[in-house]
């Protein structure tokens, strides 16, 4: 069993690289991760943990979604396409809008759906991996993905969410 410190070394990094993806704003990225480290610890201290780079990444996913369903909306969350971003002098500031509003619309999405798509495209995770990490099969984890992209091309008014 590796000590506290080889844990967090070793897993943290992915699990700030989820919440940073997640929530795109340094301060709310740093407690996200720090909450997940401390209640992963807590449980670590009442029962073992076989999987720690899973573990972290979905206790991350939930905090950063948690912090996005806080935030106050803006504006609406609908979608306007762009031309491509070489066309576009402000193609940084066009990609910025549209990562808020994809948060924006993950916030939205129910708990299983939002962490399952949130652990398969920021935290890089196979449909196998989420299942383990989430105590589901891998099975439900792809249908949980198919959901919460279907719900996301509503959300978001795109013709494909992939």
């Amino acid at each position: 069993m590796p000590d506290w410190q080889s844990i967090v070394q070793e897993h943290g990094p992915a699990a700030f690289n989820v919440a940073w993806r997640l929530l795109g704003h340094a301060a709310d990225t740093e407690d996200a991760v720090q909450e997940a480290l401390r209640d992963a610890f807590v449980l670590h201290g009442r029962e073992p943990v076989t999987n720690w780079g899973g573990l972290l990444r979905h206790m991350v996913t939930r905090r950063a979604i948690d912090r996005l369903r806080r935030r106050r909306p803006s504006e609406s969350i609908s979608y306007e396409p762009a031309a491509p971003p070489a066309d576009q002098p402000d193609a940084i500031a066009i990609e910025s809008e549209l990562a808020e509003r994809l948060r924006r619309a993950i916030a939205e999405l129910p708990d299983r759906e939002g962490s399952v798509f949130a652990l398969k495209y920021f935290g890089e995770m196979s449909a196998d991996e989420i299942g383990v990490a989430l105590g589901i099969s891998s099975h439900a984890a792809s249908e949980a993905l198919h959901k919460a992209r279907t719900r996301l091309k509503r959300l978001l008014n795109v013709e494909q969410v992939e």
